[in-house]
């Protein structure tokens, strides 16, 4: 009996929703890239020219500033982009793909929610665990 209960409250708290007037989804967008260029010895690299391409392509030149911060706002479907740096003997490249973190975006909802469901399930897994264990200790 105090099974059947204890299963009937965890089927009701499951159901359980906070109650408000409309549901609301969030997202993000990423507007904007910053590089950041240093030295070997940590100090930023200020004043250094960057190169941004795309498709081996030169899409964007700029320079740093005195943190050797780069800003770039990527248009959409930008794809691969290789940022590289040239200073006086020096020189760094960083390559990022656009695409395929917009496909893991794409992806990670879906896996949340089945991972949510796993959690639920693997709290009502664990509950009857407990009591088919509290059964057997009172038969003992």
């Amino acid at each position: 009996m105090k099974a059947r209960l204890v299963l009937i409250l965890l089927l009701f708290l499951l159901t359980l929703n906070t109650s408000c007037g409309h549901r609301m989804m969030m997202g993000y967008q990423v507007n904007e890239i910053q590089v950041t260029a240093l030295y070997d010895d940590g100090t930023p690299a200020g004043g250094v020219e960057i190169e941004v391409q795309s498709d081996g392509k030169a899409i964007e030149k700029g320079v740093t500033d005195d943190e050797g911060a780069y800003v770039l706002r990527p248009s959409k479907g930008t794809g691969d982009l290789r940022f590289v740096s040239y200073s006086a003997g020096h020189k760094a490249e960083l390559e990022l793909d656009l695409e395929q973190k917009e496909a893991e975006e794409q992806i990670s909802r879906p896996l949340r929610a089945a991972a949510g469901l796993g959690y639920l399930l693997g709290i009502a897994g664990l509950s009857m665990i407990f009591i088919s264990r509290k059964r057997s200790q009172k038969k003992a």
